[in-house]
Formats: C-alpha cells, structure tokens, sequence
C-alpha cells in the first residue's frame, strides 16, 4: 500500500514538473522580442515613423526559399528605403517534429538564407541581428506550419 502511494506522489511531481517546464517555453518568444525590442529602443536616436513585420514561410525539413517567399520579400523589403531602416531582427524558428538537431540546423540554414538574400539586395550585414528560437511544438498542422518560419522584424527611422 505504501508502495502505490509512493508511486502516486512520484508521477504527481512528475506531470506538475513537465507542466511548468512546457509553461516557461510558452512564454520565451514574446520575453525575447519584449527584451531585444527594449535595448534598440535605448540606443537608438531617431524618430520612429513604422514598425513593421512579416514572416517568409518554409517547407518541412527545407530551408530553401520558394517563389513566393521571394516575393514577399520584395514586397516588404523594397531595397529604396534600405536606408531608412535602423535595424532588421531575424527570428528563426522551426516545428519540433523530427530530430531536435535537424531542427536547430533548420533554424540556422533558415535565417543564413534570408540574411544572403538581404546582402545581394545590397542591406548592410552589420545591421542584421538573428535570434535563433529553439524548436517548439505546434498543436494543429496549421501552427507547426507557421513555426517552420524566419519571422522579420524592422523599423522605418527617420531622423529627429
């Protein structure tokens, strides 16, 4: 009897452990952007004129940039107000279906594309900063969709 107790209270601290370890997971995307998003506002001196964000979609297991994921680029990032943009953030994510190593090279290869897409467009490399999200679960097809992603965040400056 004190054995199946034991055994009660031992997967009872085993489920509540797994539950706030997947609840500070969660919560690591907008506490990164919230972060980075707080020290380019410290150091920058220019008037904010629009923030804006997009995110270049990938295929499973791919890093590869298909036709679309190049159009929207051009679409959002017109090279003629490269210089009105103070910084651009690459976020890179991906699904953790798979392997956990495939994913976090996933991840690389991912934002390695775009930011060699944004240097032949003529962009600055020291004004590209990357942040490399660990692979996370999605809950539907659709969610892990959007995970396998680089998410692009810039700011339209001008000066005061």
């Amino acid at each position: 009897m004190l054995w199946i107790s034991l055994m009660l209270v031992g997967t009872g601290l085993f489920l509540l452990w797994i539950w706030k370890k997947s609840s500070k997971t969660n919560n690591i995307v907008p506490f990164v952007r919230k972060r980075f998003t707080q020290d380019l506002e410290k150091n920058t001196t220019v008037m904010e004129s629009s923030s804006l964000e997009f995110a270049i979609l990938f295929a499973a297991g791919s890093s590869e940039l298909e036709k679309q994921s190049l159009d929207r680029l051009r679409e959002n990032l017109n090279p003629s107000v490269f210089s009105q943009i103070g910084y651009i953030t690459l976020i890179g994510s991906a699904d953790a279906s798979g392997h956990l190593t495939t994913n976090r090279r996933l991840v690389k290869e991912r934002i390695r594309v775009v930011e060699s897409y944004l240097f032949s467009l003529g962009f600055p490399k020291e004004k590209i900063r990357k942040i490399f999200l660990d692979p996370s679960f999605g809950r539907s097809p659709e969610e892990r969709r959007l995970l396998r992603s680089v998410r692009i965040q810039y700011k339209i400056e001008t000066l005061k």
